[in-house]
């Protein structure tokens, strides 16, 4: 890759402006490498195929000069950690000397799509009229990119990070990171700050905010008894968990952000039998920790509307709040100076979903989510991302890489 001056490292509008003629220019080879990982399939619960797509990422990474190291998991794919810029940066008996540093810039990813195998044969990537798609292009195949041109660009001499780089791509994000969320929480710990290249917001920006998820799950035990001889000797479960559900959707507060979806029901044994258990798993949505709280408090609390019922209640929060702070605030600015330089402005907002970003808040990591190449359509069979915006993505990174101390 090769865009002739990139100005030097402090030169505010110029610097960023040569960064984007830089990418720019290996736009071409930037596609091909968006197309190699997309037409390879990586569902989570699918390891070998996870396993195969992170070793095409480590071996390009490795080409750029990064150090790659590995979580591996015996029945989940593996987690990938490569690690470029100061030497400090490394990963095992180095990790100290990051810290030494104050902690490195991290680059947050996920290897795995929510697409089932073979998706990338019936929708291979393409680009046409500026827009890149197949299973996985959005979310996030084109921030996987985005990293592996900061670490070329850096073996280059184009990029000059102030601070060692990891990313980190865990293997099972699509299903909360069961598997790969130690590794996420311990990198995060390190770190100065995280930087997490899932799909922007539809203007964009980043996403500084995200609601924490949760679960509900609702059983109930009856008595089974002959609907038509007998129905009072029964005692039905259906109806219980329907007067619980709505004992919970009463719980909702939608001026805080907290939502519920009841998502999955079933019970009964036969129409005309008083069903002896019923079961619901309803998800829920809120924007601080205090939400959590409250409603976790509550359901715990619920007891059968009819005494001869038996109820069992599990809440269980699998990713927390990512909340807007002061120091998101001065991350945020300082992105924005750095988009500035790239070209464009950089807006913010929030998002009902969850991420490893939310790990890496829960234990107080700064982050900004959302830094990945402009686009729509995550987990639709629309999916596409712009690809004349992915060489102002990677400048805005870069800078963000060589200007950003920290919050």
């Amino acid at each position: 890759m090769s865009g002739g001056d990139v100005g030097s490292a402090g030169a505010g509008p110029s610097r960023g402006a040569g960064l984007v003629r830089w990418f720019e220019a290996g736009r071409a080879e930037a596609l091909a490498l968006l197309g190699r990982l997309v037409d390879q399939d990586s569902p989570t619960a699918d390891k070998t195929a996870v396993d195969r797509l992170g070793a095409m990422i480590a071996a390009e990474l490795e080409a750029a000069g990064a150090r790659v190291t590995w979580e591996r998991h015996a029945t989940a794919g593996n987690v990938l950690r490569a690690a470029f810029g100061p030497p400090e940066a490394d990963g095992g008996a180095a990790a100290g000397n990051a810290a030494a540093w104050g902690g490195a810039a991290m680059l947050l990813g996920h290897l795995d799509t929510v697409w089932p195998p073979g998706e990338a044969a019936r929708r291979p990537f393409r680009v046409e009229r500026g827009l890149a798609t197949g299973p996985g292009v959005y979310d996030m195949k084109a921030g996987i990119v985005l990293m592996i041109l900061l670490a070329r660009a850096t073996r280059e001499g184009v990029v000059r990070p102030r601070r060692p780089v990891v990313c980190l791509l865990s293997a099972d994000e699509e299903t909360g990171s069961p598997a790969s969320r130690a590794a996420i929480e311990t990198e995060a710990r390190r770190a100065r700050y995280v930087l997490c290249l899932e799909p922007s917001n539809p203007d964009g920006g980043a996403k500084t905010a995200r609601k924490g998820v949760g679960r509900i799950v609702l059983s109930v035990t009856g008595r089974a008894a002959h609907a038509g001889i007998d129905p009072a000797a029964g005692v039905n479960a259906i109806e219980e968990l329907a007067a619980q559900i709505l004992a919970v959707k009463a719980l909702a507060d939608e001026s805080a952000g907290t939502t519920f979806h009841t998502g999955l029901v079933s019970g009964g044994v036969g129409k005309n039998v008083v069903p002896p258990s019923a079961r619901c798993e309803i998800d829920v949505r809120v924007a601080t920790p205090a939400g959590w709280e409250r409603v976790a408090a509550a359901v715990r609390a619920l007891t059968p509307r009819d005494a001869r019922a038996g109820l069992a209640v599990e809440a269980v929060m699998s990713h927390p709040p990512l909340v807007r702070t002061e120091r998101t605030s001065s991350l945020l600015e300082q992105a924005r100076a750095a988009a500035a330089e790239a070209g464009f402005a950089l807006g913010e907002g929030s998002t009902g979903g969850g991420s490893d970003g939310s790990y890496c808040a829960g234990v107080g990591a700064a982050v900004l989510d959302g830094l990945g190449v402009e686009g729509e359509g995550a987990h639709a069979i629309a999916e596409q991302v712009r690809v004349d915006r992915i060489a102002p993505r990677a400048a805005f990174l870069a800078r963000v890489l060589e200007t950003v101390d920290g919050p």
